[in-house]
């Protein structure tokens, strides 16, 4: 019994609750970061592998694919690992930013793009589901308006894509 109420006194000093709020504070950005940047980058890599079809963007699908398998089909403490080690950090994280010293500054960076290109790939096929479930009569549709190909994706089928993923 002593032992809780000692971990609960831990929680009284001010260096620990300090603490606590910076891995607090570092979740968040890593979370905002990794979910705005991989919405953006799954929606393109759905968009490649399910709409280059021609002979010169074949090589687009076929990256898409390779990228989105590569990356959901391994584990994310694994891709943590390889940016950790292997992946350099830009000259501007070296700055004390968000009140953390620079060390964290590039462990953040790093976890961030490791979220980012896991989270990417994830989110690609969600969206990828969403885009398969968009009737192909609202393609030819946008068509016989004349739309461009990529009118159509911006205004008819995205936005019924990101309304059917709720």
């Amino acid at each position: 019994m002593s032992t809780l109420g000692n971990s609960l006194s831990m929680l009284k000093d001010p260096a620990i609750i300090k603490f606590i709020l910076q891995g607090v504070l570092f979740t968040m950005i890593i979370s905002v970061a990794a979910v705005l940047f991989s919405i953006a980058i799954g929606t393109v890599l759905a968009l490649m592998r399910n709409y280059c079809v021609s002979k010169k963007s074949r090589i687009f699908k076929a990256a898409s694919a390779i990228y989105i398998e590569m990356f959901r089909n391994t584990p994310l403490l694994f891709w943590i690992f390889i940016c950790v080690v292997f992946c350099p950090t830009p000259g501007f994280v070296d700055k004390q930013m968000f009140g953390l010293s620079s060390v964290n500054n590039k462990l953040l960076f790093k976890a961030a793009v490791a979220l980012i290109l896991y989270t990417s790939g994830v989110i690609a096929e969600i969206v990828r589901g969403g885009l398969n479930s968009v009737a192909p009569g609202q393609i030819e549709a946008g068509h016989s308006q004349g739309f461009s190909m990529l009118q159509i994706m911006w205004y008819i089928v995205l936005p019924q894509t990101f309304m059917l993923l709720g």
